[in-house]
Order: structure tokens, then C-alpha cells, then sequence
């Protein structure tokens, strides 16, 4: 399928997603462009997009959950690559885009595998290891949470080079194309297309190559979360195209660990309203990365 065309990759800017100095955190850098790519995230606020709303995507999860149903979280993770992605690099370790053990974003400490397998509130059900030739490993978490919601934890590790599959994959579930079933016991979890909540975490690939965009194929809005490097301004037309509501992105350089996610999915799975949602993230960005609660706040955004 050609849904992606490469272009020369963009000057390395993304200072958070891979700037990262310990294994502990990333760490935000004050570098000069920062101001630049905040100007053009304000002049982009401005423009007219035709939007929609996600009233109905919160109906169906309250349905979900009082009558039981499993809900399905699909997270897709381009491994942390500092030789095939556009990013300040990392050390070695961190930095190899097929090391599941140590990458930045998966093994370390605040990677999403190992981050929700630490938390006591998860119940880490299996790993399945090369899903296909992009996906290295699969992790699959169990959580009920205090409003009886009955959740499924996917996460996907693609190769740190095949960033423009994750993306392809990520967008394609979007618009109602990707679909997938697996079986946990008496359970039938649905992902991709099927998933409740479809959340990329990681380098915002679409700094290093333009993909083409995909039109819905079914017209069903999905919750979506892009955690990434100003996720907003790169992101948005092509969740207008593949009718994809923007729970979750940012405007400007971050780090997208995994404490971020943790907080957009409790709040999201307790039904919370979005500015709510927003000032749960932003209390647990600041939390980590002690950059005042007031610019954590503003780091992130809900809604068109």
C-alpha cells in the first residue's frame, strides 16, 4: 500500500523524545527552536479545520463498562532509534532500535513495558515476541479499575526502523482500515481499528517523513492520543482526515514516557471530562520532570 512518501528528514529538533541523559527520565533542553515551533503551533491554532466531537465515544465506553465488556487499549511504541530517526541521540543503549531490554521508550525505566509491569494495578498477562516483521514484541495488561471498567492493555514495540510502518499502522487504525482479534481466555479483545482508545507513543515520526492522508473508511470517530514532540501541529489534519478525536496531544517538545500515558488512561477509563484529563497529565508530567505545574499544563492539549 502506498500511503507514505519519504522526504529528507528534518533538522534534529525533537530535543525530548531524544535527548534523554539517564535512565531514570528524559530530561527537557532549553534549546533556541523551541520559541520557533511555538509560533508556528500559535499561527496554526488559528486556521479553520472541520471538526467533530467524540459525545458518542463516551456514551459507548459508560455502556461498556456498566454491562461489563472488556475495553481494549492499542498503543503503538516506535522503539527509540538514533540511527534511523531524526533525534539528538541518546546513549548506545537506550538508543537501539531493536534492543527491547534497555530502549528508551519499552526496557528502561520509565518505558512503557517496563513501567506498567512495575505497577502493582496491572496484571501483566503475556509477551509475544516478533508479531511480524515491523512489531518486535507484543505486551497484553489486565486491569479492573474502581468503576468496574474491565480493561485490556495492548502495547506494540515496532522496530526503531520502521518508523513510517508504525505510523502507516497507527493511521490506517484511525480511519477503520487495520483490524485485529486475539483471545484472552474467555475473552475476545479487538485492536487496531477495534480498540477504544488508539494512543502512539514516542519520536513524532511525521518530523522525518510526510505521509499521505488516510480517509476514514467506516466515518466512526476514535478516541486517539498522539504522545510525542508537538504532536498537535503534525498530527491534526490527518485525524480531520481519518476522523480521529484528539484526546491527547501536545504543543511543544516533551518526552513521552510512560507516566503520561498511565495518566491519560486512568483518567480516560474513569470517564473524566477533558479538562480534567488535561490537568492529570500535566500534574504527572510535572511530577517527573519538575518543570513547574503552570508549563506542564500548557504542554498538553484536548480537543481540536
Amino acid at each position: 500500500m502506498k500511503n507514505f512518501k519519504s522526504i529528507i528528514p528534518l533538522t534534529l529538533f525533537c530535543f525530548i523524545t531524544c535527548s534523554c541523559s539517564t535512565e531514570n527520565t528524559a530530561k527537557v533542553s532549553n534549546a533556541p527552536d523551541t520559541l520557533n515551533i511555538q509560533k508556528e503551533v500559535e499561527q496554526q491554532a488559528n486556521k479553520t479545520y472541520t471538526t467533530f466531537e467524540r459525545q458518542d465515544n463516551v456514551q459507548k465506553l459508560k455502556a461498556k463498562i456498566d454491562k461489563g465488556t472488556p475495553i481494549t487499549i492499542h498503543l503503538l511504541v516506535p522503539l527509540c532509534d538514533n540511527k534511523n530517526q531524526g533525534i539528538v541521540p541518546v546513549s548506545r543503549k537506550l538508543g537501539n532500535g531493536r534492543d527491547l531490554r534497555n530502549n528508551l521508550y519499552w526496557g528502561a525505566m520509565y518505558g512503557i513495558k517496563n513501567y506498567f509491569k512495575n505497577k502493582s494495578s496491572w496484571t501483566f498477562i503475556r509477551s509475544s515476541k516478533n508479531i511480524d516483521n515491523n512489531i518486535l514484541e507484543r505486551i497484553i495488561l489486565y486491569r479492573e479499575y474502581p468503576n468496574k471498567a474491565k480493561t485490556y492493555l495492548i502495547a506494540d514495540a515496532y522496530r526503531g526502523d520502521k518508523m513510517k510502518a508504525c505510523l502507516a499502522d497507527f493511521l490506517n487504525s484511525v480511519a477503520g482500515i487495520v483490524k485485529e482479534e486475539i483471545i484472552i481466555e474467555e475473552d475476545t479483545i479487538k485492536l487496531g481499528s477495534h480498540a477504544d482508545l488508539l494512543v502512539f507513543n514516542g519520536h513524532n515520526g511525521l518530523m522525518d517523513y510526510e505521509m499521505e492522508f488516510v480517509e476514514t473508511a467506516d466515518e466512526k470517530v476514535r478516541d486517539v492520543a498522539v504522545i510525542g514532540c508537538v504532536s498537535h501541529k503534525y498530527f491534526v489534519d490527518h485525524l480531520k482526515h481519518a476522523k480521529g478525536y484528539p484526546l491527547l496531544m501536545t504543543t511543544n517538545l516533551m518526552t513521552p514516557e510512560a507516566y503520561v500515558a498511565n495518566s491519560l488512561i486512568d483518567s480516560w477509563i474513569m470517564l473524566k471530562e477533558e479538562n480534567e484529563i488535561k490537568e492529570a497529565i500535566g500534574k504527572s508530567y510535572h511530577k517527573y520532570q519538575k518543570c513547574g505545574l503552570k508549563g506542564a499544563s500548557r504542554l498538553f492539549r484536548t480537543g481540536w
